[in-house]
């Protein structure tokens, strides 16, 4: 009989110690969640961040958006579409920096070509999982047209290869996956269908989608998020996002957003405090805007701009082009701080360091010439590229009635910190603290 009690304890104990045990949720898990457990009386937030190259900027994501809303008309749904066209990962592993890893989205969804064989994909997911908490849906790649036949079988031998191994890597980072190409093959096989008939104008060789194709590339994205029974997402065990409604509290993690109820917060001013500094003192907190547009084109005139060892401060830059020498593929140009003022001059020759240290480019970052050749279109002397120098927090956040969402704080790897905040003036309605930390820990 002792026996048995001994063992009754232990299974009690056993339960409670599962019952307690994180969740490190994988795929679309908490997002799908989040839109199917959201009701009238209680509202979730849900904001989705599109990324990658023209098959995303074309698939025209406000529609895909707008579906979303109609199956899920409880749930607030944003979102923000910032995919390159031409871009395929060799260079968005390097606009990341500018365009995602500031954000903190409740999902990313990603589609582009090529960087399999070299290890740079795998590279661009591991650096998203390891730099956010976001759920990841990664796309593969939809059936293209091309002529003659055997030039479209060469492309097609590709894909095939580079779609399995994005499945591969959706696996080994716990993203979730859209088998676009074998749910393809089906439309035009179901339908005794081309290729092509979903392509450009169906006669010229295009591999981007029609409104017909786009229209089936939203409807199989769209399945992705059908709802799915006895599934619920639990706040308390989830093992990188941790919600806490004292606000003067000790964390864990690389991220601190303060969720507040917008329409009841006019005029309210609250001061934070970071293990007892200003967030504006942590470097972590600043990030680069990506560099404005090249000339005639809608592809970023540079594809990475890095801060330097001089503690940054909220700027803009300008970046002005002269002495343009096509045959020798060079030009010079000069960097102006809107409050570092003149800050040094470079050339394609070398790398570039500013004079106070506050910004390194590159030189095979610039994308000007590779523009050119693109557009036929020659930069004029005296062309400027402009970017920023962006802070994520404020010492002091004053609150207003139309946004809900504060970051307090952003760190580089997850560590403990100490958060404090006091109400300068005003009522503030403040919800709860979301902390959050990578998916992949820095040693994953």
């Amino acid at each position: 009989m002792k026996n048995v009690f001994i063992v009754c304890l232990l299974s009690i104990f056993l339960n409670s110690c599962n019952a307690q045990k994180s969740i490190k949720y994988a795929g679309i898990d908490r997002t799908l969640s989040l839109l199917q457990n959201s009701t009238k009386e209680s509202p979730n937030n849900v904001d989705i961040l599109f990324y990658g190259q023209s098959i995303i900027g074309g698939m025209k994501t406000n529609i895909l958006v707008d579906s979303l809303r109609n199956l899920y008309p409880n749930t607030n749904i944003t979102y923000k579409h910032k995919p390159i066209g031409g871009f395929t990962i060799p260079r968005l592993i390097k606009t990341a920096e500018h365009d995602i890893f500031h954000e903190n989205p409740d999902l990313i969804v990603f589609h582009a070509y090529d960087g399999i064989k070299d290890g740079l994909y795998d590279s661009l997911i591991k650096k998203i999982r390891s730099k956010m908490t976001s759920d990841v849906l990664l796309l593969n790649h939809h059936y293209v047209w091309n002529v003659p036949e055997s030039k479209l079988k060469h492309i097609n031998k590709s894909h095939d290869f580079d779609s399995k191994e994005i499945q591969k890597i959706s696996k080994k980072y716990d993203c979730g996956f859209v088998d676009v190409r074998k749910q393809w093959a089906e439309y035009l096989n179901n339908r005794s269908i081309g290729a092509n008939e979903l392509m450009g104008n169906t006669i010229d060789p295009n591999v981007h989608p029609n409104d017909k194709g786009n229209a089936l590339l939203r409807s199989i994205v769209l399945k992705e998020f059908k709802k799915r029974p006895n599934f619920e997402y639990n706040e308390e065990k989830d093992e990188i996002r941790n919600s806490q409604k004292e606000i003067n509290t000790s964390f864990f993690g690389t991220r601190v957003d303060l969720i507040t109820i917008e329409e009841l917060n006019s005029g309210a001013k609250i001061k934070v405090l970071v293990d007892g500094k200003r967030p504006s003192t942590f470097k972590s907190n600043y990030y680069i805007s990506r560099p404005s547009k090249g000339f005639k084109s809608w592809m970023p005139a540079m594809l990475n701009v890095s801060l330097g060892a001089t503690f940054p401060v909220e700027e803009k830059w300008t970046l002005e082009i002269y002495d343009i020498n096509r045959e020798e593929e060079n030009f010079k140009f000069k960097l102006y701080g809107s409050l570092t003022g003149f800050d040094g001059d470079g050339d394609l020759t070398t790398d570039f360091i500013s004079n106070s240290n506050r910004i390194i480019i590159n030189s095979e970052d610039f994308m000007l010439f590779q523009i050119e050749e693109i557009t036929k279109k020659n930069i004029p002397e005296g062309f400027k590229i402009e970017f920023s120098v962006i802070s994520l927090v404020k010492d002091i956040i004053e609150l207003n009635n139309k946004e809900s969402k504060y970051t307090l704080f952003r760190g580089l790897q997850a560590k403990n910190h100490d958060l404090s905040l006091e109400v300068i003036s005003g009522s503030p309605s403040i919800k709860e603290l979301l902390i959050s930390q990578p998916f992949l820990e820095a040693n994953e």
